[in-house]
């Protein structure tokens, strides 16, 4: 049974960048969600407002289901987490974090729109990716790695690390409403 390595976080955190250097660097197989949805049509529509494609969570849970049989290691980034995910084929979550200044200004960089940056960020400080993963895969696949202030090569090898050797889970390490305000720093942005 493949082994799947989940990389989620807030849009703008490093996933991509993270799934890349695993898939390049340490051999597995890199499966992008959004290409996957639109390649196979595992969706019901697309709502031209939000200008994204609707998920059928059934279809791309049996897509998944099918991936996790493979012998190949597979790493899958997302921000979304849900019941289509396998979780039984999920050996590890790595849930990328970022300090909510960077990322608001990364993401207004990326041209996204004042309200839906602010969104992302707000996410971000409020442990939302965190919690999911928590939540549907337990504290034990779950690791958590603060991207902020490292260099791409050194998440991925804090990747690494927590990859290998059959540790349980660590996260809890960061705790942006300790520093910051959210009501405060929305004024502030």
């Amino acid at each position: 049974m493949a082994s799947i390595i989940l990389i989620t976080g807030t849009p703008g955190v490093g996933k991509t960048v993270l799934a890349q250097s695993l898939s390049r660097k340490s051999g597995f197989k890199l499966v992008e969600l959004g290409n996957l949805v639109r390649k196979e049509r595992l969706y019901t529509r697309f709502d031209k407002a939000k200008k994204t494609y609707i998920v059928d969570e059934g279809k791309l849970r049996r897509r998944l289901e099918v991936l996790s049989r493979s012998p190949e290691r597979v790493v899958l980034p997302t921000h979304l987490i849900g019941r289509f995910l396998p979780k039984a084929s999920v050996k590890t979550a790595l849930v990328l974090r970022l300090d909510p200044v960077v990322l608001y200004k990364r993401l207004r960089g990326r041209g996204w729109t004042k309200r839906k940056a602010w969104e992302n960020t707000e996410a971000e400080i409020l442990d939302v990716c965190l919690q999911e993963s928590r939540l549907l895969l337990g504290t034990r696949k779950v690791f958590e790695i603060d991207t902020t202030r490292k260099s791409a090569s050194a998440v991925y090898r804090e990747a690494l690390s927590a990859l290998s050797g059959g540790r349980t889970g660590r996260s809890g390490l960061v705790n942006w409403l300790a520093r910051y305000d959210p009501v405060e720093l929305e004024r502030t942005l």
